[in-house]
């Protein structure tokens, strides 16, 4: 296996009237092959945007993971618009996060539990990788663009519990093409 990131992945997909009306995930990484920082990858209908202070490390982020996880609805990958801006990233596992970069914010709250997951054969783009990480899924979550606040939230079933909003900390991604013996 070949390590490639490790670090901290928060996302929430927002709804309105059940429809997604956008996508963030935002990076906080410890280490990778490309280094260590910080991106905000944000997906809304017809347009994705990666936000980040080291462009190369967001490109790498977006297009080789972000890219590959299913969007839902009318959220479809596309070539994304890079901005180079500081990410503001704040993690509390007691009660969420928020994160803001450039123009656009996003909060995260409201943990329902806390899990370990593993997953040895997670697809990005046809290649299987192993993605190991602490997984919180949450309450609320809001994003907001150019400080206006995009409608809705996330679908959160507390039985279950699941939620299209989540904190992934403690997040290994690797790769493997050497298995050993």
């Amino acid at each position: 296996m070949t390590l490639l990131l490790m670090g901290a992945n928060p996302c929430a997909t927002v709804f309105d009237g059940g429809r997604a009306v956008a996508y963030a995930s935002v990076w906080r990484v410890d280490w990778s092959v490309r280094g260590p920082g910080r991106a905000l990858v944000l997906a809304v209908p017809g347009r994705v945007r990666v936000i980040g202070p080291d462009p190369e490390l967001g490109r790498w982020l977006g297009t080789e993971f972000n890219r590959h996880i299913r969007l839902a609805g009318d959220i479809a990958w596309s070539e994304p618009e890079f901005t180079t801006a500081d990410v503001e990233f704040d993690l509390d596992l007691a009660t969420g996060f928020t994160a803001a970069a450039d123009d656009v914010s996003v909060a995260i709250t409201g943990p329902i539990e806390r899990y370990l997951t593993r997953k040895d054969d997670y697809d990005l783009g046809g290649v299987p990788h192993l993605l190991s990480t602490v997984w919180i899924p949450c309450r609320e979550a809001s994003i907001a663009v150019g400080g206006e606040p995009l409608p809705g939230g996330p679908r959160v079933d507390e039985a279950a519990p699941m939620s299209s909003a989540f904190i992934a900390d403690a997040e290994v991604w690797c790769t493997a093409d050497h298995p050993r013996k």
